[in-house]
């Protein structure tokens, strides 16, 4: 069964939060990759019901999952049951735990995973255009990196949040910067795992390019 990759690429946040999946997580999720214009609700609604993971990137609210230019991808009261049902999804967005991530469980998906306030990061605009060596960004984005290969590992939905947690912690605790600090503990403290803790997906190969993908083009 395939999984589904939304990776929006509109402005900063989104370009530095999909440019760590891209280079971390793409290679193991082919073929269905709803990559910039693609990340749109129609493509959505066709893909995810042969999926068995969602992973979706994005601009979010308390009932809302954006994909690209804020277009909606999912919403309460305004998608089908089939599209999320049986599925482990992780989403990289914000406050989308707070009324989402209860209604996805809700209508069968097997378990939620992502935060009940804003996802916050520094983002380096400097390197932008090759955001996963964005040094500021790592000490957030690693861990959710680190968590959700461990779910294409085979691990269990609990076991890969753990991780997550534990990679905010190790970094919490070594970071020198206040702010990212702050950041790092902002974003463990509202982290939550919703449904089947026991869920776990097919186990994906381990592939790692040695260089990462071409980089971002410049905004118009």
């Amino acid at each position: 069964m395939p999984g589904l990759l939304l990776v929006p690429d509109y402005d900063l946040a989104t370009r530095s939060a999909s440019g760590f999946i891209l280079r971390w997580i793409s290679p193991r999720m082919a073929p269905i990759q709803l990559y910039s214009i693609l990340d749109r609700r129609l493509p959505f609604r066709l893909s995810a019901p042969q999926s068995d993971i969602i992973i979706g990137v994005g601009h979010g609210g308390p009932d809302v999952l954006a994909g690209q230019n804020s277009g909606v991808i999912l919403k309460v009261g305004q998608y089908n049951p089939k599209e999320i049902e049986g599925k482990v999804i992780k989403l990289l967005a914000c406050q989308t735990g707070v009324t989402l991530g209860p209604d996805l469980i809700d209508n069968g998906a097997e378990c939620y995973m992502g935060y009940v306030d804003d996802y916050v990061w520094i983002v380096d605009e400097d390197v932008i255009g090759t955001p996963w060596n964005d040094a500021l960004a790592i000490p957030c984005l690693e861990p959710v990196v680190d968590g959700i290969n461990a779910l294409l590992d085979g691990q269990t939905a609990e076991e890969a949040f753990n991780l997550e947690l534990k990679g905010y912690s190790e970094y919490a605790q070594v970071e020198e910067n206040l702010l990212i600090r702050a950041c790092i503990n902002f974003n463990m403290k509202n982290a939550v795992l919703l449904g089947n803790k026991e869920a776990v997906v097919k186990q994906r190969p381990s592939i790692v390019f040695p260089i990462g993908p071409p980089p971002f083009p410049k905004f118009f």
